[in-house]
C-alpha cells in the first residue's frame, strides 16, 4: 500500500514538473486544503491519525505529503492511497496517514503543503496551517524531555532497562519455592503420629440394662396390646444383659445356644431350670403367640430381672 501511493505521488510530481510552465500564480476560488488529526495528545510511539482533505477543480491530481519517513517532526507510519470524491466541476481529494510522535511536548510541522497537477499541465499550490500533536504528559515550561519517564514503543525509542528478565527469574523462583514448601509440609504430615484412638468409656451393663426397660415401659407395649413387642423388648434387654456380664454373644442366639453357652457357668441346678423355664415362655409369646394377660406379663418383667441379677458371675 505505500509502496502504491508513493506511486501515485510521483506521477503526480512528473505532471507537475511536465507542466511547470502552466503554474498558476492565483488559487481559484473554490480550491482550498484542510488537515485534522484523529486526537491532539497521544502516548509516546501511539499511532493517530491525520486526514488531509483538498478540493480541486475537475482534472487536478494533488500530490499530498506522507510518502517520505517523515512528515516535518511526524514520523509517517502507514500512508494510504489519495481517493477522489464527488463529481461534478469541484472535486474532493482525501488521504488518511498513520503519523506518531517520537519525541515528547508539542510537535509537528509548521504548515502542510499540496502541489495539484492538471491535464493541461497547470499546477495548483494549496497551504493550510498543521495541527499540532502534543506527546507524552505535562512537561514543565524550559525543561527538557526525559526519555526515561517514557513508555515502550517497540523498541523505536529505549527508555530504559529491560526489565522482564528479572521478573521472569523471580517469578520461576517463587514458583520453586512454592513447590519445595507443599512438599516440605506433606512429608512433615507424613512423619507425624497418628493420634491415639480415644478408648470408649467402659459399658455399665446393669446402668445398661435398667436404660433398656425404663424405655420399654416407655414405649407402652403391654398398654397397647402389643405383648409380642413387650416380650422382645424383655428378651433382649436380658440377652445383652447376660452376655456383657459373661462376655459372650447372646443377643442373637437361640434359646439353645443360649443353654449350651451359659449352662456350664451357671453352678445351681435350680438357676438352670429357672433359665430354661424363662427361654420357654418368652419363646411361647414370640413365637407361638400364646397370649398373656397384663397381669402375667408385668410378672414376666419381674421375674426377668431377679433371674438376671440371679445369674451375674460371682
Amino acid at each position: 500500500m505505500r509502496r502504491v501511493a508513493e506511486a501515485v505521488s510521483a506521477i503526480a510530481a512528473l505532471l507537475v514538473l511536465a507542466g511547470g510552465c502552466g503554474e498558476r500564480s492565483e488559487i481559484p476560488e473554490g480550491a482550498s486544503l484542510r488537515a485534522e488529526l484523529e486526537a491532539d495528545s497521544a502516548g509516546l510511539g501511539d499511532p493517530v491519525r491525520l486526514k488531509m482533505e483538498a478540493v480541486l477543480p475537475e482534472g487536478f491530481v494533488p500530490a499530498f505529503p506522507g510518502d517520505a519517513d517523515s512528515i516535518g517532526a511526524w514520523a509517517v507510519l502507514e500512508a494510504g492511497l489519495p481517493r477522489e470524491e464527488g463529481s461534478g466541476e469541484w472535486r474532493r481529494w482525501v488521504r488518511e496517514t498513520r503519523i506518531t510522535g517520537l519525541s515528547l511536548g508539542w510537535i509537528g510541522p509548521e504548515s502542510l503543503r499540496v502541489v495539484a497537477a492538471g491535464a493541461g499541465g497547470d499546477t495548483i499550490r494549496l497551504a493550510a496551517a498543521a495541527p499540532s500533536l502534543h506527546v507524552g504528559g505535562e512537561i514543565p515550561q524550559d525543561a527538557p524531555p526525559d526519555p526515561e519517564s517514557a513508555r515502550d514503543i517497540r523498541d523505536v525509542v529505549r527508555t530504559g532497562p529491560i526489565v522482564w528478565p528479572y521478573w521472569v527469574a523471580g517469578a520461576i523462583l517463587l514458583l520453586v519455592g512454592f513447590v519445595w514448601l507443599i512438599r516440605f509440609l506433606r512429608a512433615r504430615r507424613r512423619e507425624e503420629p497418628a493420634p491415639a484412638a480415644r478408648p470408649e468409656p467402659p459399658i455399665d451393663p446393669e446402668r445398661e440394662f435398667e436404660e433398656a426397660i425404663r424405655r420399654l415401659l416407655a414405649a407402652r407395649h403391654l398398654e397397647e396390646g402389643r405383648v409380642r413387642e413387650y416380650y422382645y423388648g424383655i428378651s433382649e434387654a436380658v440377652r445383652r444383659y447376660l452376655g456383657r456380664v459373661h462376655g459372650m454373644p447372646l443377643r442373637e442366639s437361640s434359646s439353645g445356644e443360649v443353654m449350651r453357652r451359659l449352662g456350664p457357668r451357671i453352678p445351681e441346678e435350680t438357676d438352670r431350670d429357672a433359665l430354661v423355664a424363662w427361654l420357654r415362655e418368652g419363646d411361647l409369646v414370640k413365637y407361638a403367640r400364646l397370649d398373656r394377660l397384663q397381669e402375667e406379663a408385668r410378672a414376666y418383667l419381674e421375674r426377668s430381672r431377679n433371674l438376671a441379677r440371679r445369674l451375674r458371675p460371682a
